[in-house]
């Protein structure tokens, strides 16, 4: 288990689980931590930008406190956090979206609200692949030419549990 929240919400069901995650996000999703970006001087717009590490820290956080995401998906975006540090770092900007931060970052999107709706009304599609491993498809219903989708990578704990390891875009969501 993740953290002290984890037996809240995490499930014996992959789709349990993922269900679990986008109830969460609708109603964490307006007062999660941001201002992952500053520049690098206060707010003075001709600085670079730099990553704020307490910021990133503090939504990392907030998503562990959901009780569906493993340890490894909370390191992935530790890591992720840090290579964009490094980035801005190396590549320096000061306007326009900082390289690497202008999407949100679970529902992997612009348009977060939008999107958890559309897959809270779509199908869900599990398949377990191997012991303690599964994968959760959500996809939205079919519109003209386009769809939502995504595709989350779950493990089981010891005590039975499913929890969120990976979420990615699935390939081809026009069919």
């Amino acid at each position: 288990m993740v953290g002290p929240a984890s037996s809240r919400l995490a499930t014996a069901s992959p789709e349990k689980t993922v269900r679990a995650f986008l109830a969460w996000y609708t109603s964490h999703q307006a007062t999660l931590p941001a201002g992952f970006v500053d520049h690098a001087d206060g707010q003075d717009t001709t600085k670079n930008y730099s990553v704020n590490v307490e910021s990133t820290e503090a939504w990392v956080a907030e998503v562990q406190r959901s009780g569906v995401v493993s340890a490894a998906y909370l390191r992935h975006w530790r890591a992720y956090f840090h290579q964009y540090a490094d980035t801005l770092r190396l590549h320096k900007q000061h306007d326009g979206p900082p390289a690497g931060f202008d999407y949100d970052f679970l529902m992997l999107s612009q348009e977060p609200q939008e999107k958890v709706a559309e897959l809270k009304s779509g199908t869900f599609t599990t398949q377990i692949l191997a012991a303690r491993q599964a994968t959760v498809t959500v996809l939205g219903p079919q519109h003209d030419g386009w769809r939502e989708g995504m595709e989350f990578k779950l493990s089981q704990t010891p005590s039975a549990e499913w929890l969120i390891d990976e979420m990615s875009i699935p390939d081809n969501l026009t069919q």
